[in-house]
């Protein structure tokens, strides 16, 4: 059964990006690189240095990251504190590393500079499918693509967020070839059986019965962001927007509690703040 690892490549610059990615795997979908390790099959993302929501989405996905710092900028500095709030491993890689590491001697990926090598970290069983897409194929019905982050084999039925609508797998395909289960990190696509399109029009995320979700979460801000009231929760792939009441923030959505990090974006932020609000707790218990 394959397994996955997901891994996200941060940069100011666009090309310094894709030519990491291109360290890491080959390009075979718009943004996402691939390379199939026996049994697992590492993804990696390259979200657009243009659009601070994208890069928490992927990065929230992750197990992994690489952050190159080819300079020292408020860029760099918003792509350090993303990096920070995301609470997963990674590699750091400043061509400045004397200058990074006085910079950013207060964040703990401090300790993570490093020259490039190839790791892949497995992905937590979370309960649930991450959908990106979702279309018609004549012939087949309807198809999801996203990132299994749970184990699923066919036949299994799942809850289509947010309408929670019972949905069962009926085909499971990873690289074009069809499987009878995934494990956690694994790039998918699932044809869906007795579902039409409209059905499930809007749809986040396919959970597993039984999985609680919640609208409320502890959070930690950053000393160097701005203080906010309307915010963006970045977690596991969704993107929630909340309101900050006291120590916690109050959520416009529900996402599973199964995850346990969240990244907290402030699109508003004052001038010369970071967007990096600081992060969530979603399940300081596991």
């Amino acid at each position: 059964m394959l397994k996955g690892s997901i891994i996200t490549v941060l940069s100011s610059d666009e090309k310094d990006a894709l030519s990491l990615a291109e360290k890491l795997g080959k390009k075979t979908e718009n943004q996402i690189y691939y390379k199939k390790i026996g049994d697992l099959v590492r993804s990696i993302l390259v979200p657009s240095p243009q659009k601070i929501l994208d890069q928490a989405e992927a990065l929230s996905l992750s197990s992994f990251f690489y952050l190159r710092m080819p300079k020292i900028t408020a860029v760099e500095g918003e792509l350090a504190l993303m990096a920070e709030a995301s609470g997963i491993r990674g590699i750091v890689l400043p061509d400045d590393t004397e200058t990074f590491n006085k910079v950013f001697k207060e964040l703990s990926i401090s300790s993570m500079v490093s020259e490039f090598k190839e790791e892949d970290v497995e992905v937590k069983d979370r309960g649930y499918v991450y959908i990106d897409r979702t279309f018609n194929v004549k012939g087949v019905g309807v198809v999801v693509l996203g990132f299994a982050l749970t184990q699923v084999n066919v036949h299994d039925k799942l809850i289509a967020l947010p309408m929670k609508k019972e949905v069962e797998v009926k085909s499971i395909q990873v690289l074009d070839e069809d499987q009878e289960g995934v494990l956690p990190g694994t790039r998918i696509g699932f044809a869906l059986r007795n579902v039409k399109l409209e059905d499930i029009e809007g749809v986040t995320a396919l959970i597993k019965p039984g999985i609680k979700l919640v609208n409320r979460v502890k959070y930690m801000k950053f000393k160097w962001s701005s203080e906010a009231q309307n915010v963006h929760v970045v977690a596991g792939g969704f993107k929630v927007m909340g309101s900050i009441s006291g120590d916690e923030i109050v959520l416009n959505g529900e996402i599973p509690e199964t995850i346990e990090r969240g990244i907290i974006i402030n699109v508003n932020a004052k001038p010369k703040t970071p967007r990096v609000f600081g992060y969530t707790e979603l399940n300081p218990s596991t």
